[in-house]
């Protein structure tokens, strides 16, 4: 088994820059079924190329072959993954983006051709699992680190900001060469089993990773439980449920109230110490976040703190303008977002395709909130899986929208991406995807993989 730039990958976007897709060539030989017969083309998901034999032993250190029940719990770090039927928009998925574990996701009878044991390359940029045979030039190139002061082609500024749970990751997202740390997910720092956090833990966890990330300023989102987020130490909370209970929405809840307090007391002093901002997740009305924006001031005592609000419903996100004129910046949270607009659990695979990121309605949507956003697009920062998918940046950019907070594999394809674009031509584009009958029809628009396209 070889790896080859883990975590150094990104999301190839070559159909949309005018060039046609990848096609590997054929006629690859096969010796005693020991390699993948035919090329297979599923989503890219998590960036990177790993060479290696294909396992249902997540111990082992090859390409991994699992559904959804596989990874939940699972704790090994296979060098690749290959999904089967999974939702692209769970909290499960989502861990091997923060990993970054090269994968890519593949569904139905397209899976069938795969056996344990077959030598192949994966590619987790361009969604192609190869032949061992196959030529390093079918291969995505790695990416240089974004540059600094991004821009498209005709020079609109594009912010790539990374996604982190970890010192280590904020420490790569600097090096990779992010604008900022747009988004730690707090509840992934844990004291250790069933143990509470308090204010002396997050002072440690926070300063390891401000100093990890300096002189990047880093925003924080208050801890966020959620039902595939919930440590041991909240055991006794009640039922969060799909679109229930989970954000701000918890944190009226004695526990929860109480290790909200301990991030704060614990920002406090690092606040006058690094560049730091704050985001209230899953946030339903300018009035509550006026009220949770209140009681975050109290307690800092610094109003140099920026402090925005994580909007992850519809009916939240069609408030942006009045959420732009009272917080420093909003946050959509996308994936949450998605499971709001379409009525579907993100953590189901049984509705992964109702979840679509290819559908025009989910563009006309945002298409409405840049508008309503108007010239505070700008401070509209983009959060979850939706820009890392294939083809989707450019039309996000088409729609007006500058800021964007990735998991760190994905930063440097993105912000190359940015770079061989224009803004007239990504508005061309939006609009297209916009007008467009179906799902298929956006794919072919843009080039790639759609599970329900034969």
């Amino acid at each position: 088994m070889h790896v080859i730039g883990h975590q150094n990958i990104g999301v190839n976007l070559t159909p949309v820059l005018g060039r046609p897709p990848f096609q590997p060539a054929g006629g690859y030989a096969v010796s005693m079924n020991s390699t993948l017969a035919h090329p297979l083309r599923g989503m890219g998901f998590v960036p990177g190329v790993v060479r290696g034999k294909l396992t249902r032993n997540p111990a082992t250190k090859g390409v991994l072959l699992a559904d959804h029940k596989t990874l939940q719990g699972m704790s090994a770090s296979p060098a690749g993954c290959v999904l089967l039927d999974a939702a692209p928009f769970s909290h499960t998925s989502i861990g091997l983006l923060s990993r970054g574990i090269p994968t890519v996701m593949v569904a139905g009878e397209e899976a069938l051709q795969l056996d344990e044991g077959l030598d192949v390359i994966l590619d987790g940029a361009s969604g192609w699992l190869l032949p061992s045979e196959a030529d390093d030039a079918n291969l995505t190139p790695s990416p240089p680190p974004v540059p600094c002061n991004l821009r498209t082609l005709d020079g609109e500024p594009v912010d790539i900001r990374a996604s982190v749970r970890s010192a280590a990751a904020a420490r790569l997202a600097r090096d990779r060469g992010v604008a900022a740390i747009g988004l730690v997910r707090t509840e992934f720092l844990l004291p250790g089993e069933g143990v509470v956090p308090n204010r002396a833990f997050y002072a440690g966890a926070f300063e390891a990773l401000l100093e990890a990330a300096h002189p990047l300023q880093i925003t924080f989102r208050l801890l966020d439980l959620a039902a595939d987020k919930h440590p041991t130490w909240a055991s006794a909370l009640p039922d969060t449920g799909p679109l229930g209970l989970h954000g701000s929405r918890l944190y009226r809840h004695p526990v929860v109230q109480a290790v909200v307090e301990a991030q704060l007391q614990a920002l406090g002093p690092l606040s006058r110490r690094f560049s730091v901002g704050l985001l209230v997740p899953n946030v339903d009305s300018v009035e509550q976040f006026q009220h949770w924006r209140a009681s975050i001031n109290a307690t800092l005592s610094n109003p140099g703190v920026s402090v925005g609000a994580m909007l992850e419903t519809a009916g939240a996100a069609l408030a942006v303008d009045g959420f732009l004129a009272t917080a420093d910046l909003v946050g959509f949270g996308l994936n949450d977002l998605m499971q709001s607009l379409f009525g579907a659990d993100r953590d189901l695979p049984a509705l992964r395709a109702h979840l679509d990121p290819y559908a025009p309605a989910l563009y006309r949507f945002l298409r409405l909130t840049a508008e309503l956003a108007g010239p505070g697009v700008n401070r509209v920062q983009l959060c979850g899986i939706l820009p890392q998918l294939p083809g989707v940046l450019p039309v996000l950019l088409g729609l007006g929208y500058r800021t964007f907070s990735v998991d760190v594999a994905h930063a440097p394809y993105l912000a190359r991406t940015v770079a061989t674009r224009s803004a007239a031509q990504d508005r061309g584009l939006a609009e297209a995807v916009c007008a467009a009958a179906s799902s298929h029809a956006v794919a072919d628009l843009l080039g790639v993989w759609h599970e329900t396209k034969r």
